[in-house]
């Protein structure tokens, strides 16, 4: 025995074939007829039960959200049950919401003299729905604003794919797949489940269905269904599918890729891509995500590509000599800057090397760089005489000019060496309007002044040359003014200059010349302090030291 819906103590729920003795219906009073009007003109049910849970009173609007509600009558049994199911298992903590004829219906119970109980009963269906909507829309929302975060972090074209399956199967399906554009007769995908299982692979354009390859070509609109066994064969639908959907991704005026969202339960609650304006939503963002990825990866290509053609070479081995070089461009996270050096072999057993700084510093600057290593490559082979090089190199430079742009000059030492039959070398070094080498000797440092005019600046301009001499283990010092012009000490201000880099050389005979010219650009970046600081460039020429050896009385430095 339970508390009933009325004030007595029945069995629940309440029996409609149970024994109950119908209540008499008194004719109404004027007060009663009134009260009646009132009631009905309400806009919420009013039920009321006497001791018995028979109904004594029941409006308008309660005959019509209760249906088969009578007075004089013991409710029906699915209002019954209803009233009597609310929270709180049983009807004794004054609530119960219940569902009739397609309806919400929220109730609330009320204590009456003598055992009676009243019900007021409330139509929630319309409050429900808009509550509903309004939560579906609050999580529509929050997921496009997940996606978009998660879509633009990054500019990786497999990463974001990835974001993309890993976002779509946690919402729209049990298993969504990327597809992206056919390459080369290859297309690679992405797939993930609901439970955050990744794979990936590629697959042939001769295997894909008809719909996918569509799809990839932007003939597919929105989302559309997808049969089974269109999907068979293919690696990323295992598992039997009972349901598919595919829509084709936007990117820039083509096709980005494509979606394919999968359902594994046969009982799902929707088929994949049910809520057809969210899907399209996140397909808009997907696909310029995995655009802008795409273009991005490429203009990164392009840029590699180029970049490498730009930055310094490696350094050949040369027999009879050595050679050292150290680099650091201004702006550091390009690897490009103004100062170049270069080391070109000669048929002979010389070799010709060239450092030059162009001004400007940056992508401009070294692009110019660029063009000048090509130029003196190209003109090495027309003249070897190192100031014959430098006025080629100036007259290209005047006519490869833009009119348009700043006029650009470079400042150059171009050199030739030669090895000699004493185990030194023998250097020819033409000046323009460049920095003195200094060279290290076993007893000092010597500047070596050449003089000599910008390259690219003027017509005409004139060019000088010095002839130097290499004993073993001797170096010549070549270096741009991001070294000698390097501001730093005590107060941040103070230039490097040639004095300290000489003071720093002596002595450094007895190093080979890649640790001479790492040791420049590290004292170099002490120097400076972390500061801003110009491009700097070493390039160092060594005659090779004589070394003992355990097999024999000396051995010569290798190259």
């Amino acid at each position: 025995m339970t508390a009933g819906i009325g004030g007595g103590s029945v069995d629940s729920p309440v029996d409609p074939t149970d024994p109950v003795t119908p209540a008499v219906v008194s004719p109404r009073t004027p007060a009663q007829t009134l009260a009646d009007r009132l009631l009905d003109g309400a806009d919420f049910g009013v039920l009321a039960l006497d001791d018995r849970g028979l109904v004594r009173r029941a409006n308008a609007a309660a005959r019509r959200l209760l249906p088969g509600v009578r007075e004089a009558e013991l409710l029906p049994g699915p209002v019954a049950a209803g009233l009597c199911a609310g929270p709180g298992d049983g009807a004794g903590d004054g609530a119960a919401e219940l569902e009739l004829a397609g309806r919400a219906l929220r109730a609330r119970r009320q204590e009456l003299p003598d055992g009676w109980v009243a019900w007021h009963v409330e139509d929630v269906t319309e409050h429900r729905r808009r509550l509903d909507n309004l939560l579906a829309e609050r999580a529509r929302s929050r997921f496009l604003a997940t996606a978009s975060r998660r879509l633009g972090l990054s500019l990786h074209p497999g990463r974001t794919a990835r974001a993309v399956v890993e976002l779509a199967s946690s919402e729209l399906a049990d298993l969504a797949v990327v597809v992206l554009p056919v390459r080369g007769g290859v297309s690679e995908w992405y797939a993930c489940t609901g439970d955050r299982v990744a794979s990936s692979g590629r697959t042939d354009v001769a295997d894909m269905p008809a719909e996918l390859r569509d799809a990839l070509a932007g003939v597919a609109g929105g989302p559309r269904p997808l049969l089974a066994e269109d999907l068979a064969g293919q690696p990323w639908a295992a598992g039997a599918p009972s349901a598919a959907a595919l829509i084709s991704l936007p990117g820039n005026g083509v096709p980005a890729g494509a979606l394919v969202l999968l359902r594994h339960e046969a009982d799902s609650a929707a088929a994949p891509g049910a809520d057809e304006a969210l899907t399209e939503e996140f397909a808009q963002r997907s696909g310029l995500a995995l655009a802008a990825a795409s273009l991005y990866a490429g203009q990164a290509g392009t840029a590699a590509v180029l970049k490498r053609s730009l930055q310094q070479p490696a350094l050949p081995r040369v027999p009879g000599m050595v050679f050292g070089a150290a680099y650091r461009p201004a702006e550091e996270g390009l690897l490009i800057g103004g100062d170049f050096y270069d080391v070109l072999v000669g048929p002979d057993r010389s070799a010709m090397f060239v450092l030059g700084d162009v001004c400007g510093k940056g992508v401009h600057a070294a692009v110019s760089t660029g063009q000048l290593r090509q130029s003196v490559q190209a003109l090495r082979r027309l003249d070897h005489d190192p100031v014959s090089l430098l006025r080629l190199l100036n007259e290209t430079m005047l006519e490869a000019a833009d009119p348009e742009a700043d006029p650009g000059f470079a400042t150059v030492v171009l050199g030739t060496a030669t090895p000699l039959t004493d185990g030194g070398l023998e250097l020819e070094l033409a000046g323009g309007g460049h920095l003195p080498p200094l060279v290290v000797r076993r007893d000092g440092v010597e500047e070596i002044g050449i003089g000599g005019m910008l390259v690219g600046a003027v017509p005409s301009a004139r060019f000088a040359s010095r002839t130097v001499r290499l004993a073993p283990g001797e170096a010549c010092v070549l270096y741009t003014d991001g070294v000698s012009e390097a501001r730093g000490g005590v107060d941040g201000r103070e230039t490097l200059g040639e004095t300290r880099l000489a003071g720093l050389l002596a002595g450094a005979h007895v190093m080979p010349a890649p640790a001479i010219a790492e040791r420049v650009e590290q004292h170099t970046t002490r120097w400076l302090a972390s500061g801003a600081h110009d491009d700097i460039a070493v390039l160092v020429v060594q005659a090779p030291r004589v070394l003992p050896d355990p097999s024999g009385p000396v051995a010569e430095e290798r190259a």
